[in-house]
């Protein structure tokens, strides 16, 4: 048997030639790369026994993953409860086995510039020790799943909205419970070109007067520290809940306040808002006006959503629709108002069913498919579209909106 301790550089070496010169390859590692010794190894993928990179982390280059579409015996592997962390690597050739232990990912930095320790034990094939790597391996067959082009191709969306800090830690996959259809879904692989020139149809309503509303609003936030803040009738416009005779006493009638989800018909939730509710205030103030909106944020402004309709004896809490409403106004950026007119287009739109959708995962169901588009990750616009591109997930509505529902 013959043990010895290799650093990056070393590994890198000893692996090539391992790709090269034995029959049976066998790896399951946290990271992997594109670059030459992918190619390497992609030349010899008919030695694939089991082959598998974790995608944890958006770590996996894309590149590398779409290359294992079709592949026999390569596979991808998420871990849902802690990371899939490993790096083993199992060579077989005849009755002779050498296996790589150690901290090296599959990864240029693994491989080359980090500093790394991996152990490499070369021996008889039936060793003890080759078999309990083996029995290791095999233990990992339930994380492994094959790539299909679906999958790489939500994958890639998701990797390129992580590098732009507006995705999650990990990818859904297209078969994950919370979310994974809605990342195959229509509205999550619409341009945006095609976004931008469905949006400007409008055939509902108006489309510039709907940009000048939210324009409106926005101001209106900006005008102010908190949402208490502002004055009742601002509330109930904000809120979509402002009627057509107090919006011309009070000089707001320029708008259409209801325009994005009309919330008049919740009495509960207007009447939070009539009374500046201190709870509900506290909860829009939980989503901040220019930086990132977090899961957390949104956690917690639901949480308090919710607090002040208890606190308040209300025995209808107006969960996603208005919910959703506030959200929108507050950031158009980030969220669509989700309510009776526009809920079963959107489903359809995200894979969903229009009947399970709730407060409790309109964040899995909406929010994260669309940060993982490309419409929504286009870059700013110069010119006229700019605009749009600031209100773009609000403007959801103009898409889905049916005057029928």
């Amino acid at each position: 048997m013959k043990i010895g301790l290799l650093d990056a550089g070393k590994t890198r070496s000893v692996l090539k030639r391992l790709i090269k010169d034995y029959d049976d390859i066998q790896i399951a590692v946290a990271w992997g790369y594109n670059g030459k010794l992918a190619d390497l190894l992609m030349e010899n993928s008919g030695k694939f026994r089991s082959v598998t990179f974790g995608l944890n982390g958006f770590a996996t280059s894309p590149d590398l993953v779409a290359r294992l579409i079709g592949t026999k015996n390569a596979f991808i592997a998420k871990a849902d409860t802690g990371i899939f962390h490993l790096k083993l690597y199992l060579f077989r050739a005849g009755g002779i086995a050498q296996a790589i232990v150690g901290s090296a990912n599959f990864t240029k930095g693994g491989l080359d510039k980090n500093y790394e320790a991996c152990v490499s034990i070369e021996g008889p094939a039936d060793a003890d020790i080759f078999k309990q790597i083996q029995r290791d391996l095999s233990g990992y067959d339930v994380l492994k799943q094959r790539v299909t082009q679906t999958l790489a191709d939500s994958y890639r969306r998701q990797y390129d909205a992580a590098r732009k800090q507006r995705g999650q830690r990990d990818p859904i996959l297209p078969d994950d419970k919370n979310g994974g259809r809605g990342l195959t879904s229509p509205l999550a692989i619409m341009s945006w070109e095609e976004f931008a020139a469905t949006v400007k149809l409008d055939p509902h309503h108006n489309f510039k007067r709907r940009m000048t509303l939210l324009r409106e609003i926005q101001r209106l936030f900006a005008s102010v520290e908190r949402f208490s803040d502002l004055t009742a009738p601002e509330w109930k416009g904000i809120a979509g809940t402002l009627g057509k005779s107090e919006r011309i006493a009070v000089g707001l009638d320029i708008h259409d306040w209801g325009w994005f989800g009309s919330m008049g018909g919740n009495g509960d939730f207007a009447g939070l808002i009539s009374r500046r509710d201190r709870q509900l205030s506290d909860a829009v103030d939980c989503i901040p006006r220019k930086d990132p909106v977090t899961r957390e944020d949104f956690e917690e402004y639901c949480r308090r959503f919710r607090k002040a309709f208890t606190d308040a004896g209300a025995h209808h809490v107006g969960e996603f629709p208005t919910a959703t409403r506030l959200l929108a106004m507050k950031r158009p950026d980030m969220f669509v108002c989700a309510n009776g007119k526009n809920k079963d287009n959107l489903a359809e739109a995200l894979n969903f069913a229009p009947s399970t959708l709730s407060l409790a995962n309109y964040w899995d169901r909406i929010i994260l498919p669309i940060q993982s588009s490309p419409w929504y990750n286009a870059p700013h616009p110069s010119g006229g579209d700019g605009e749009l591109w600031d209100y773009r997930v609000a403007m959801l509505d103009t898409l889905y909106y049916d005057e029928d529902a």
